[in-house]
């Protein structure tokens, strides 16, 4: 039997981003959309574009498209940072602030999931084999 773990785990992303994406599309989003929700609602503080484009591993006109179609849905607010003219700060507006909620309650539930699954140490180890390939 060859073990082909690159291709599992991408296969794994794959069905993650569809389970993402239909809970997602209930509220009009993309499961890109909702996680950066998630983040901006669970970050304090200045949130620049440039974090989320390497929270996220996007370029800037990935980040620059995904917050342009959110910005139209009034999810958020960008505007010049306070730290650095150059950047743009990214907030969430009163309509995004409603989601927070709801997404981090989804959330929750997909780590509960995976906790009653495996056991810590083998949680502990697929963190460890996911960190080694997003240094690659």
């Amino acid at each position: 039997m060859v073990h082909d773990t690159g291709r599992l785990l991408k296969m794994a992303a794959r069905q993650l981003t569809i389970h993402f994406d239909q809970f997602a599309r209930q509220y009009d989003l993309t499961g890109t959309q909702m996680s950066i929700i998630d983040h901006l609602g669970r970050i304090p503080g200045e949130i620049l574009q440039r974090d989320l484009e390497k929270e996220f591993n996007i370029r800037r006109s990935t980040a620059t498209l995904i917050l342009q179609r959110m910005e139209k849905k009034q999810l958020i607010k960008r505007q010049t940072a306070q730290t650095d003219a150059r950047q743009k700060s990214v907030q969430l507006t009163v309509k995004g602030q409603q989601l927070v909620q709801q997404i981090s309650h989804y959330m929750q539930q997909q780590q509960a999931q995976l906790q009653q699954h495996f056991t810590k140490e083998e949680i502990a180890i697929f963190e460890k084999v996911l960190q080694y390939y997003m240094k690659e």
